[in-house]
């Protein structure tokens, strides 16, 4: 948990707390003066706020930071940000930053470059902030899920490790140094010390490179990006369902006794009382992991007093159109089968029919909980598959295609406009094809006796 940063009165010299919000460097955070024959303790002011610096909200955003004078020039300054979460340990990277900064002085003679350099390290640190939204204008705000802003720190970290692996320093690193020969190096690194699959080794190279693509526009940076010279790894699409009779074993399994999974030395149990209910949903609904976990019973779409159709928001397409631009993104429509409406009725429809509540674990709902659901039911399902034994390797999302191939069997051309794939839509001006509906409603049958 992140914690105030604080800086004593005689702070290492050329040392800072930078906030990234209100962009006001304080070099110092507390102090006591002497005012009309009294000590009175005072505090430097938010930028933003005009507040007490120990009042700022948004303190997990402070930094340490090094700024040292570049010898020769009229006022530059060579800084540095640390990742240093007290002062002991920053003072510790600002001092190994000078003795570098000093040797790199030494070894140049003229300090040129130094003057516009951007370091590795910084940008990196400036781009995560970038994702967080903070010092971003409104109109260019991303809505990336935590998930994916926590997949793409991880990928700049493995680059860090790549790096290092050859003794290059990301905090001393210049970015427009960077080359073929450090592309070819992140390569190796993932091919041969992650042992990493196309997949996986064509998202870490693409993060990389939208990363570096927006440090040399955001920094005017002079050089072109090496990236963009990387060539993906052609990938064979697994197209893997699961059966009907894995998915009736999969649920028989499915108990608190068989829900023990050990990593080493932690224990954890993968069993959740949601956890069949989720499943059958996301099977029966092709519904990703967080549309499974944000059904409600308001969603639900009514004919003659029957569940019809279920408004599920297109959560993806929304998130990419970004906040205020994402009004008019049409829901996917998932028709009520005969074994969708059992499941319904069976977790309550008669008796919620209309609220504004969640089909699954309602009563013990909140942020966390909803973000630990999620994972709850890829793992879940990772862990209780293997028990099976059946020589496959499948993943929860095999539900999602299962259903859409049984889908696209019965409704060929129309299943698009049910799923919201491609440029496809279902809703025209509000207006619902309940032609489409019916027939997927009266024909469509997944693992059905």
């Amino acid at each position: 948990m992140a914690k105030r940063k604080h800086m004593p009165n005689n702070k290492h010299k050329g040392l800072f707390i930078y906030c990234h919000v209100c962009k006001k460097h304080f070099s110092w955070t507390r102090k006591t003066v002497l005012r009309n024959t009294k000590k009175v303790k005072e505090e430097p002011t938010c930028g933003e706020s005009g507040k007490n610096y120990s009042t700022c909200k948004h303190f997990e955003k402070h930094r340490y930071k090094s700024r040292l004078h570049v010898p020769g020039s009229e006022g530059r300054k060579a800084s540095k940000t640390h990742d240093a979460t007290n002062y002991v340990d920053a003072v510790i990277q600002a001092i190994d930053f000078e003795k570098e900064f000093k040797a790199e002085l030494q070894g140049w003679g003229q300090p040129i470059e130094i003057r516009n350099r951007q370091y590795l390290f910084d940008i990196q640190l400036r781009y995560i902030d970038f994702l967080d939204n903070i010092d971003v204008p409104e109109h260019q705000k991303n809505t990336l899920s935590e998930q994916r802003k926590n997949e793409i720190v991880n990928c700049l970290k493995i680059f860090n490790q790549a790096l290092a692996k050859y003794n290059i320093n990301k905090k001393l690193f210049i970015i427009n140094r960077l080359n073929d020969a450090h592309v070819g190096l992140f390569h190796d690194y993932l091919l041969v010390d992650k042992n990493y699959k196309g997949n996986t080794y064509n998202g870490k190279m693409s993060v990389l490179k939208t990363f570096v693509s927006w440090a040399i526009d955001r920094y005017n940076i002079n050089m072109k990006n090496p990236f963009e010279k990387v060539r993906m790894i052609p990938v064979m699409v697994k197209r893997d369902t699961i059966t009907k009779e894995e998915f009736k074993n999969l649920l028989k399994i499915i108990k608190p006794e068989n829900g023990i999974e050990i990593q080493g030395k932690y224990k954890r149990n993968r069993y959740k009382l949601y956890l069949k209910d989720a499943l059958e949903l996301a099977l029966h609904t092709g519904g990703r992991r967080e549309e499974v976990v944000g059904l409600k019973w308001n969603m639900i779409r009514e004919k003659n007093g029957e569940p019809v159709y279920i408004e599920v928001p297109n959560l993806k397409v929304k998130r990419k159109k970004g906040e205020y631009f994402n009004q008019n993104v049409p829901p996917k429509i998932v028709p009520v089968t005969k074994s969708l409406k059992n499941i319904l009725y069976r977790l309550g429809y008669d008796m919620n029919k209309g609220k504004d509540r969640y089909l699954l674990n309602p009563d013990k709902r909140t942020a966390s909980s909803t973000k630990s659901m999620n994972d709850a039911l890829s793992l879940g399902f990772s862990h209780f598959y293997k028990q099976l034994n059946t020589g496959r390797e499948l993943q929860f999302k095999c539900l999602r295609k299962t259903y859409l191939t049984y889908l696209s069997s019965t409704l060929k051309g129309d299943a698009k406009r049910l799923s919201s794939h491609a440029t496809d839509t279902v809703l025209k001006k509000h207006y619902i094809d309940e032609r489409i509906v019916d027939k997927a409603i009266k024909e469509l049958d997944i693992f059905e006796d």
